[in-house]
């Protein structure tokens, strides 16, 4: 009891420096400005000027020297907290690692730490094309994803609704298309409109496939439950001191064909 009050007390006294410390920072911001003519929309300014003028040397060295310059900064830290959450996620569960949890956390950051020093440019920015696309990707198909659902569930029951909705969709996009300035830019409605044509004439194909869907999942819901029942069934067997090592094995044996039926049935 008193270790974990310990422990407590010595996160608050830890988040009352941390207060101090910021509320210092504060201080001096608004006393740098004369009487009357504090500007917070400056002062948020000069806040971060003054974390990033603060934090960048040290960053440059840590993550890559003057390679780096502060330009790619940003980019190479965010790149190294993802590389120390994707080596955590596959070491942790390592059983070597499960009572060494200094060593796990050693190798999660020493080994993304080594890979972005000696990440060259060249790879970098192919690393941040590749997020560029991935970004354009998703944040370009998810207006027509949304429109998908939307029409598949609010008229799940009316096709022709969702008809005339696909082709007042493909409509707007080469509209869109038509008068884009940039050509480049514009093939994203081309082909957003073109996609919407395809789901267009598959539309009765695609709602048969969702209702049946659906269908199975009703159909699976009990099959599942009676799966999840003869689990418990078979671990109360295992904890059952009135049974014998072999009469055990026999009821789980059998519990296990059925088991094995229900998810051939699933399947």
């Amino acid at each position: 009891m008193r270790e974990k009050s310990g422990k407590k007390m010595g996160k608050l006294l830890g988040l009352f420096i941390l207060s101090l410390v910021v509320l210092g920072f504060l201080i001096n911001l608004v006393s740098a400005y004369p009487a009357g003519s504090y500007d917070p929309r400056q002062g948020m300014s000069d806040l971060i000027d003054l974390v990033v003028n603060f934090f960048e040397p040290l960053l440059q060295v840590v993550l890559g020297g003057e390679m780096w310059s502060g330009y790619y900064l940003f980019e190479a830290l965010i790149l190294f907290i993802i590389l120390v959450g994707v080596v955590y996620l596959s070491l942790n569960k390592v059983k070597i690692f499960e009572d060494n949890k200094g060593v796990l956390w050693i190798v999660c950051i020493g080994v993304p730490l080594l890979g972005i020093r000696f990440l060259d440019i060249i790879w970098f920015n192919t690393i941040m094309i590749q997020y560029k696309v991935l970004a354009i990707a998703l944040l370009a198909g998810l207006p027509f994803f949304i429109y998908f659902f939307f029409l598949n569930n609010v008229f799940a029951n009316y096709a022709a609704i969702r008809k005339i909705g696909w082709i007042f969709f493909a409509c707007i996009y080469f509209g869109l298309w038509i008068t884009s300035g940039v050509e480049d830019y514009g093939q994203i409605y081309f082909w957003t409109a073109l996609a919407s044509l395809v789901f267009l004439f598959l539309d009765g194909t695609i709602s048969k496939y969702i209702m049946l869907q659906k269908v199975r999942e009703n159909q699976a819901q009990p099959i599942m439950q009676r799966i999840a029942e003869l689990d418990q069934a078979a671990q109360l067997i295992e904890s059952a001191s009135s049974l014998s090592t072999d009469e055990k094995e026999h009821q789980k044996k059998k519990i296990k064909k059925q088991i094995d039926r229900l998810r051939k049935q699933l399947a």
